[in-house]
């Protein structure tokens, strides 16, 4: 999210989220996010196994500007192992994100307040 680039984001999005969210992105000419507030000091802070092959990850942040901090952010990102025979690669399935009113989100993202 940092950098902005929505074509990195949507590479590592599972077949179903590419799909659901190809038209949002190549509409925002595979930009995401805006120049300020940025994203600093994310890390995680929990992660949970569902199963062998699917994980959940909450990752928490803060919002700043080079003028002021506008406050934290919090995503659970939820991931799956590639299901395709001898491939070891993982896929963001889900992404929900706790409502901030200075965060710009990304198409792929379930936003919650």
């Amino acid at each position: 999210m940092k950098n902005r680039s929505g074509a990195v984001q949507f590479a590592v999005l599972s077949s179903s989220l590419q799909e659901r969210t190809r038209k949002q992105f190549e509409e925002a000419n595979w930009g995401t996010g805006q120049s300020s507030p940025w994203v600093d000091n994310f890390r995680v802070v929990k992660v949970k196994k569902i199963s062998d092959t699917k994980l959940q990850f909450t990752i928490a942040y803060n919002l700043v500007t080079s003028y002021a901090r506008l406050g934290s952010g919090q995503k659970v990102i939820t991931v799956e192992k590639n299901p395709e025979p001898y491939r070891t690669n993982w896929f963001i399935t889900k992404i929900t994100t706790k409502y901030n009113q200075w965060e710009a989100f990304a198409p792929a993202e379930t936003v919650i307040k």
